[in-house]
């Protein structure tokens, strides 16, 4: 049951908001510029042009033509525009029809005849396709185009994921992606380029999990005008060159209009995929979809009109999704696992949401909007793969959870915009063990690895009893506008503070081989872990230059961020006394001073074709990760291993473990620095800590072509290349590459292996025994031992196409490579083996369409196709010591003085990127039926159809050679059929 909201947290969150320095991301603007002219072409001065859209609280924005005839208008919200040209001894011009996206500026221009301003020509026609000004690389999609694609409940990133060519991810069928995880779409990269940013009305909401960010808040399709998705040629105001998804929030209007969304399907909706062959590769269950519904509504409409607006949501959603190959464990608490083949794993989840956003024309020249959203998830966590039981699966408890903002923009003049936000993301998420029915993992349950399987079982190895990853976000900035340029300055901040308290099961993990206590594992829980990044802060000054049909794009950004990890108690645990650890600072502390640059050509003057390419240097994405790795709770001896001989067969350790030398059943543990500084921790250097551009960074260059060859429909295409610099590697300083002795192995015989196996796998290498165990880890700039190169080449070709007929077509092909090399090296010569990978245009070709068709008695047809490549299959092999000793000469080095030894050596039998499973090709379909009700009310019926095919393609594979080798992990879910309705009026 959904907690009550404490009127404490709400006052605080709007205190926050309203006293927060004004200063997080710009959203992406939209706005409309162009020329007027007289009938003999020569250019006018002094037209007062006049935008004026329901979509704006304010009604009109003006602004008049300078010396060269041209106007430029920005900060306008996404909606339909109405544009008028006004000059004394000239016919009033009105254009109509221009349709305006987020982050689009449309070419208008204007011819003014003599003739009495009272007296007006109106000129409609469709809205301008290209833009002729920014050199931004981008998708939209409007509410409009989201009410219409089978893209389940209009989740940001599995939306984007759908439809765009060339970007990477996970998601699942229909509503198999529901889920606070799945349904941000686990979006990964696009072209290489990783790191991308989630924003809300242009500010972020990434939490500071695994220190760059995640997504946890979500995004309720209703609150949804519009969604932008940047993949390149970004101006100064973003910092990090992976993609940037945006979500463009409704505010309501001078309308009351009220809408409610209704989805449910269950598995007697789905169709078994599971093949004949995939059951041969050993696979014997399907993910598969349980049930999974979502309710919401939404009311907006004026206050009071022209003045103040409201809109407001409320959702509630759940799914019961059951996971591939994993069961529950039939004899929970006995300290074993034997799968329960009746009772399949699966992930329960919930969630609530409740927001609300007031929208505020204070004056003429103010305007403040206020959003809050208030969600409480509880989630069953992530899918386990085949190592490890589901009980050591932590689930998730979202709460207090949610997002709240406020900005401000004021259009002081007609030249000088004035825009603040602040924005803060509450994160907090307990983690607790999953329970199924009458079963439950207990505190008394201890996570236990079975080596001979690498399986894990009956508890995770930690919980995280506090976690506490939220994010604080400003943003201010200052436009000065005039016809031919637009010159921004702005100022970036956020801060993210993080809390994490972690606790094992009594203190201790256990190791058993073949089914019997080999070793345990003492962790010096609980312990309560902060790091804090304060500031990540953007300077940013850029302009927009217009010179007749040139549109020149240049900006420089500088960025510095700080992360440093407080002071922190520690109290005394079951094996520790008390310890206090001290303040670290410039984990790390960065400057940066990034330059970009673009130009955009409208080559006939006519605003249907631009030539277009930017060029740019940004920064790595990166957060508290430095900290988290350098934080004194884990450069200190956080656990140790000791041996454990079980003598009577009882498993329970007949020992006293505060007594750290061998007794009982149990041997010496394996550090004596338990709960002291690890002298063999690893350091960062000073190169890599401190100073003016050691931070990793990436070029980013694009070279594009835009055409509309007729109303309605546009193509682009283009070429588009990036590297990234600054690279990090860890130097072991205590050994040299003269330390290693060289061997080879023979592969197995295997006709799956590369030409049918039993060939020899030579560069490998193993540490002198009188060299191993000797740790001096550093962590520096690559450049010191090499050039590490990541390089990726790109080609794109999309289209958008709209038709009278109310035909909508869009997609497009991406394709191209990525190179990762780095054949120099650092300890082990090993670097050598496979240094230089080639992930090859096959590997990196998709194509994607979207589309939908209005069919006679208010049918619409509605459909998107995925075609993308399948996933990389690895083969690591676990090579034992006695087969290695016959080529090194001795046995490996981690075996020491032991007579038998169980070590092993991973080596890899294939060269990465060179075998893939089978492409995946993805059909989904929605069948719309839309009934008027009365004058105002329109009730939508939505029959969807997802993985149409029933493709069973393969998702992943265990890529470590052995019995379950190339074995599946995850194939798309199978057909799923799935109602839903939407009633608005």
């Amino acid at each position: 049951m959904l907690p009550a909201h404490s009127a404490a947290m709400r006052v605080t969150a709007l205190a926050y908001l309203l006293l927060a320095a004004p200063a997080a991301m710009a959203q992406q603007e939209s706005g409309i510029a162009g020329a007027v002219r007289d009938t003999s072409g020569a250019v006018l001065p002094g037209v007062m042009v006049e935008a004026a859209s329901p979509a704006l609280i304010e009604k009109t924005r003006t602004v008049v033509t300078d010396g060269e005839g041209r106007y430029n208008i920005v900060g306008l919200r996404p909606g339909a525009y109405v544009v008028t040209f006004a000059l004394t001894g000239f016919n009033t011009v009105k254009r109509e029809g221009i349709q305006l996206t987020a982050g689009f500026t449309a070419t208008v221009n204007a011819d003014l005849q003599v003739g009495s301003l009272e007296e007006t020509i109106t000129v409609s026609g469709a809205a301008p396709l290209v833009d002729t000004q920014n050199v931004r690389q981008q998708q939209t999609v409007s509410a409009e185009v989201l009410d219409l694609l089978p893209t389940s409940t209009k989740a940001v990133g599995s939306t984007f994921l759908a439809i765009t060519p060339g970007l990477t991810g996970s998601s699942g069928v229909g509503s198999a992606s529901l889920g606070v995880y799945s349904s941000a779409g686990n979006l990964n990269s696009y072209h290489g380029k990783v790191g991308g940013k989630v924003l809300f009305d242009g500010m972020s909401i990434l939490n500071t999990n695994a220190g760059d960010g995640a997504v946890s808040y979500i995004v309720a399709g209703a609150n949804v005008e519009e969604m932008t998705l940047e993949t390149g040629g970004a101006s100064a105001e973003s910092n990090v060159a992976g993609f940037r998804s945006n979500v463009i929030p409704k505010e309501g209007g001078n309308t009351f209009r009220f809408s409610s969304f209704g989805l449910y399907t269950n598995d007697s909706l789905m169709s078994d995929n599971l093949s004949d062959e995939l059951r041969s590769r050993g696979l014997t269950t399907v993910n598969k979809v349980l049930n999974a519904y979502d309710g919401s509504a939404s009311l907006g409409g004026p206050i009071k009109r022209n003045r103040l607006w409201f809109f407001a949501t409320s959702r509630y959603t759940g799914t019961n999704n059951q996971w591939a190959g994993s069961f529950w464990n039939r004899i929970q608490g006995t300290g074993f696992y034997e799968p329960d083949l009746d009772r399949p794993a699966y992930r329960k989840e919930q969630l609530w949401a409740h927001g609300a956003r007031l929208t505020w024309q204070a004056s003429a020249k103010n305007k403040v909007s206020v959003f809050t959203d208030t969600q409480h998830n509880v989630s069953g966590g992530f899918q386990p793969s085949l190592e490890n039981a589901p009980e050591t699966i932590e689930g998730f408890d979202f709460w207090p959870m949610g997002l709240y903002q406020v900005t401000w923009s004021s259009p002081v003049t007609q030249r000088l915009l004035i825009e603040a936000g602040a924005s803060w993301h509450i994160n907090h998420w307990p983690t607790f063990p999953l329970p199924y029915e009458d079963t439950e993992v207990r505190t008394t349950d201890i996570s236990t690895l079975e080596l001979s399987t690498n399986f894990r079982y009956n508890a995770a190895v930690r919980y995280r009893t506090i976690n506490n990853t939220s994010r604080y976000a400003q943003r201010f900035s200052v436009s000065y506008i005039t016809g031919s340029h637009a010159f921004k300055v702005g100022l970036q901040t956020e801060e993210a503070p993080q809390t994490t308290q972690q606790i094992v099961h009594g203190d201790v993990n256990y190791t058993f081989l073949n089914g019997l206590p080999s070793s345990l594992t003492q962790w010096a829980t609980p312990w309560v872990q902060e790091q804090s990044l304060m500031p990540d802060l953007g300077l940013y000054a850029q302009d927009q230059w217009t010179l007749k049909r040139l549109t020149l794009n240049y900006g420089v950004r500088f960025d510095y961020l700080r992360a440093y990890v407080p002071e922190q108690p520690l109290p005394a645990t079951q094996f520790l006394a008390e310890r206090h650890l001290d303040r670290v600072d410039c984990l790390p502390c960065w400057w940066d001073l990034s330059p970009r640059a673009g130009a955009s050509y409208d080559l006939f003057g006519n605003g249907r074709t631009a030539l277009k390419m930017s060029w740019g240097r940004y920064v790595g994405k990166t957060g508290t990760n430095i900290a988290q790795l350098a934080n004194p709770i884990n450069t200190s001896v956080s656990s140790v291993t000791r041996t454990w001989s079980d003598v009577n067969r009882n498993y329970i350790p007949d020992c006293d473990l505060r007594n750290f030398v061998a007794n009982g059943e149990c041997g010496t543990i394996s550090d004596s620095n338990f709960g002291q500084n690890n002298p063999r921790a690893t350091r960062y250097a000073e190169d890599v800590l401190r100073g003016f551009a050691v931070r990793d960074y990436l070029w980013d260059v694009a070279a594009e072509v835009q055409q509309e060859l007729r109303p309605g429909v546009s193509v682009a295409g283009g070429y588009y290349r990036n590297w990234r610099r600054n690279l990090s590697v860890t130097d072991n300083l205590a050994v040299t590459p003269a330390d290693y002795d060289p061997y080879c192995v023979s592969a197995p015989v295997d006709a799956r292996l590369p030409d049918g196996g039993g060939y020899q796998v030579c560069g490998l290498y193993d540490i002198n025994p009188n060299r191993f165990g000797q740790v001096d880890n550093v962590v520096t700039q690559a450049s010191h031992y090499g050039e590490w190169k990541q390089s990726s080449d790109f080609f794109n070709v999309s289209f958008n196409a709209r038709f009278a007929s109310g035909l909508r077509l869009a997609g497009g092909l991406d394709t191209g490579r990525s190179v990762n090399d780095n054949c120099f090296v650092i300890d082990s010569p090993q670097q050598l083996l496979n240094c230089r990978v080639v992930t090859p245009f096959k590997a990196l070709t998709d194509l994607k369409l979207n589309g939908s068709y209005p069919l006679p008695g208010d049918l619409v047809i509605a459909g998107v196709f995925q075609n993308v490549s399948g996933p990389s299959i690895g083969a690591d092999y676990a090579v034992s010591t006695a087969e290695i000793a016959r080529s090194l000469g001795r046995n490996l080095a981690a075996c020491g003085n032991r007579a038998v030894c169980t070590a092993t050596a991973t080596v890899p039998l294939r060269t990465p990127q060179t075998r893939f499973e089978d492409r995946r090709t993805q059909v989904d379909l929605r069948l719309t039926k839309i009934f008027r009700v009365g004058s105002t009310a329109r009730l939508q019926a939505n029959f969807d159809a997802y993985n149409v095919l029933n493709a069973s393609s393969i998702l992943g594979v265990v890529n470590t050679y052995g019995e379950r080798w190339a074995r599946p992990t995850q194939i798309l879910e199978g057909r799923l059929l799935q109602f839903s309705g939407q009633l608005t009026f």
